[in-house]
């Protein structure tokens, strides 16, 4: 019955990614043809305000973990919990390479990028229902639903990462310290989306009751990504048309 309910869900986000995938933001991003310039500016944008999105990551997922253990669930708040450490210190890599990329943009292009002042910026519009998402999931009654969350963003690693990758490449080059969170995920969370796939069997094992739950958590996440991903793509376009010619 599990991997039947299992079925039902892929084939139930199975929409909601197709409509990530088509998200205009999303297909630019993804293309060969993106202006590496923007694509820059974008990987900027998306790293600085990134910070907002994955310094909670840990103990969102702790947290998730210590609610699913305190509704009988042990074993899979054991799991939660010890799959949150591999996400500590995600938010540093984000500055990093914000760091890296704007004293870059600002040696070649003369860019005038004040990689602090944006990184004091306050968190984009984007970025509050993302954080929402996840503080309801776990102070709900489906804590279960962190595992939908956690798969469809890091399986996002898995899909559209090496397009971005390759984006990456294009604009940078070789040297992933100007792209270091995307270029880790890339490559982990193949490792993470089978974990998380795994644990999503078991919570329909054990709750399928938690299906409405797990599909609406799953398709909010994709959503909420979605439009990060785009307004940091409007703040890139504005930032072209405000920087010099050279630039």
């Amino acid at each position: 019955m599990s991997a039947e309910i299992f079925e039902q869900y892929e084939a139930e986000l199975a929409g909601h990614r197709e409509t990530f995938a088509a998200d205009a933001a999303v297909g630019l991003l993804t293309s060969p043809s993106c202006d590496e310039r923007l694509f820059a500016r974008w990987l900027l944008r998306y790293s600085v305000h990134g910070v907002a999105m994955t310094a909670s990551v840990e103990s969102w997922i702790a947290g998730a973990g210590e609610r699913c253990a305190q509704l009988g669930h042990l074993v899979l708040g054991k799991a939660l919990k010890a799959h949150s450490r591999a996400e500590a210190g995600h938010d540093r890599m984000m500055v990093d390479d914000a760091r890296a990329i704007a004293a870059r943009l600002n040696e070649q292009f003369a860019a005038g990028v004040d990689v602090d002042a944006l990184l004091a910026e306050p968190p984009l519009a984007s970025t509050h229902p993302y954080v929402e998402l996840h503080e309801h999931v776990i102070a709900g009654p489906t804590p279960q639903a962190q595992m939908a969350i956690e798969y469809e963003i890091e399986q996002l690693s898995v899909s559209m990462g090496p397009l971005l990758l390759t984006n990456c490449e294009r604009a940078f080059g070789s040297d992933p310290r100007f792209y270091s969170f995307l270029a880790e995920h890339v490559e982990l969370d193949v490792g993470h989306t089978a974990f998380n796939r795994r644990q999503l069997q078991k919570v329909f094992s054990e709750s399928p009751q938690a299906f409405t739950a797990m599909t609406a958590a799953g398709s909010s996440a994709l959503a909420c990504y979605a439009a990060f991903m785009a307004e940091c793509l409007r703040l890139a376009q504005a930032d072209m048309n405000m920087a010099p010619v050279s630039a």
